[in-house]
Order: structure tokens, then C-alpha cells, then sequence
């Protein structure tokens, strides 16, 4: 791996601690929204809310940027888990960035109470990626399984990277790997840290989707019930005010910019054809995509 490349996969650590930093204490709403997709129960919960900056974009000048976020250098973005309830399990994609201290964060479990869900009832977390705003929320400071009966399932080409010997990792990575696996080791001592290959059969009619670029193993969890279908797409955008309108606008951490782009502009045609629900990590409401010329127009789902 480059260092250039290498480069971009911490950054966004910085992006988020400067971000979360950037939050005026009681001044953010956290919510969560409810929808029913065929039988299945799909609960978007907002674990914090953090800035980031338009210096994380490329492929877009700056004051073009700043015209469509309304002169401001930095956007204000959810960081959302969902739960989804299917006939045979509970399921959680992404676990939030968890609590930082003296931090507006860490407030999926509050989520799950307002839902009136019992975090002992999650059985399976599937991670998108492993950058720390998704499995931040998967354990306490002291160490211990936030949801004591789940199993973690993440894409095999992400755990491989993250979770291998630590000297094939590049030595500005280290220190971040050292932190993954602090976050994953009580799900590894349970025997509940369970990586899984291309086209493994998740259960319950769930498809993990390749979506790489924003890391090497990004991916897209798909969920469908009575011909209707949602994709919980992680990454796949970041800044929806700036990324529907210009898809081909990557960001400066993304593992692999172009293969990242094609990635979203991929998924977005599939799903504007297809009429696919997109929750996604850093949107503030699930939405549906329509085609428009080479852009995005997107519509709010209701419940």
C-alpha cells in the first residue's frame, strides 16, 4: 500500500475528531426513524452527529462546493446504525462511534430504548467497514460487549487488512489497527467475530454486496420483503447536498478514489432503476433515488 493510500485511510479519524469537536453541546436533536419494508421492521438511529469539513472532498473546487452547502465550509452529518428486524433475527448494520468523553455521541443504545428494543435481542451486527464511526458503539470503555448475544460479521477482504499480522500492516497504520482489535477482541474471546466470504449466504434472504473504494472491503447489506427492498450503504456518500448532484466527487480518505466513485455511481443507477430504499450512514432520512443525467435526484421515504 502507498503512502498516499495509507494516508487516506486515517484521516478520516481526524475528520471525525475534529468534527465531533466542532458540536455545541445541547444544541443536536438525535432521532431516530421507523419504516416497514415488506414484513421486515427498519429502525435509522442516530448515534451522534459530526462536521465534516470541504477540504475531505475531491474532484470538486472549493468555492463550487461551498455554493451548494450554502457558503458553509463544513456540513453538519448524522452518524447512523440501523436495526433491522427480520422473520429470524434481530440485525444491526454498523454499530456508531460510541461514546467519546464529553462528546455528543454514543447514543445508539438511548435509540434502542426509545424503539423499545433490548440490545441482548441484536443476534447479528453486520459492519460495513471498519472505520470507527461504525463499530465504535460495539463495545463499553471498560471493554465489554454491548450486545452480549450478536454476532460480528464484517467482509473477509476488511477483516484481512485490519486483523492480520501486524507487520505486513504499514507502520502508520499500526496504532489504528492496535485500536480495531481492542474494539473486537470480547467479540473474538466469545467465538462471536465471524468474517464471511463473496456470496456467503448471510440468512434470511440478506446480501452483502461489494461496494469497494472507500476501503478495501466496503460493503453494501441488502435487505428485501415482499418486493420491496432496502440497501444499507455505509459509505457510499458522505455529503448528500453535494455527492447526489456530483457523484463523481470522491473523498480524500477513500482507500481507492475512482474505484470508490464507480462504486456510488453504480449503486445509485441500480437503485434508481430498481426503486431501492438507501439508508446510509451519513444522510439524515432514508430516501429513494431518481436518474438525472449524470446526477441524483433523491425523495425522502415516509413511514
Amino acid at each position: 500500500m502507498s503512502t498516499k493510500v495509507a494516508f487516506r485511510y486515517i484521516f478520516l479519524t481526524v475528520i471525525i475528531i475534529l468534527g465531533i469537536n466542532s458540536v455545541s453541546l445541547g444544541q443536536i436533536i438525535h432521532v431516530n426513524h421507523f419504516l416497514k419494508v415488506g414484513d421486515l421492521k427498519v429502525y435509522m438511529l442516530q448515534d451522534a452527529q459530526i462536521y465534516l469539513q470541504l477540504s475531505s472532498l475531491s474532484g470538486i473546487e472549493h468555492n463550487d462546493a461551498m455554493k451548494l452547502t450554502g457558503g458553509r465550509d463544513s456540513v453538519q452529518t448524522p452518524v447512523n446504525a440501523f436495526l433491522v428486524q427480520t422473520p429470524n433475527h434481530v440485525v444491526l448494520v454498523d454499530a456508531g462511534l460510541g461514546k467519546y468523553p464529553g462528546e455528543d455521541s454514543g447514543h445508539l443504545l438511548d435509540q434502542m430504548k426509545d424503539a423499545g428494543i433490548d440490545p441482548a435481542k441484536v443476534d447479528l451486527i453486520l459492519i460495513t467497514h471498519f472505520h470507527f464511526d461504525h463499530i465504535g458503539g460495539l463495545t463499553s470503555a471498560d471493554g465489554k460487549r454491548l450486545f452480549p448475544n450478536a454476532i460480528v460479521r464484517v467482509s473477509q477482504a476488511e477483516s484481512d487488512f485490519w486483523m492480520r499480522d501486524s507487520s505486513l500492516i504499514p507502520g502508520n497504520l499500526r496504532q489504528r489497527a492496535v485500536k480495531i482489535r481492542t474494539i473486537l477482541a470480547p467479540y473474538c474471546s466469545a467465538k462471536k467475530y465471524q468474517p464471511f466470504l463473496p456470496n456467503e449466504d448471510l440468512g434470511d434472504g440478506i446480501k452483502a454486496l461489494p461496494a469497494h473504494g472507500h476501503t478495501l472491503g466496503h460493503t453494501v447489506y441488502a435487505f428485501s420483503s415482499k418486493g420491496d427492498e432496502l440497501w444499507c450503504i455505509g459509505d457510499l456518500i458522505h455529503f448528500g447536498t453535494i455527492q447526489f448532484k456530483h457523484p463523481s466527487v470522491g473523498m480524500v480518505f477513500d482507500s481507492d478514489g475512482q474505484m470508490a466513485i464507480d462504486s456510488r455511481i453504480d449503486f445509485f443507477q441500480r437503485a434508481a432503476m430498481a426503486h431501492i430504499i438507501l439508508g446510509a450512514a451519513h444522510l439524515p432520512e432514508m430516501v429513494r433515488l431518481e436518474k438525472d443525467g449524470y446526477s441524483f435526484n433523491e425523495t425522502t421515504v415516509a413511514p
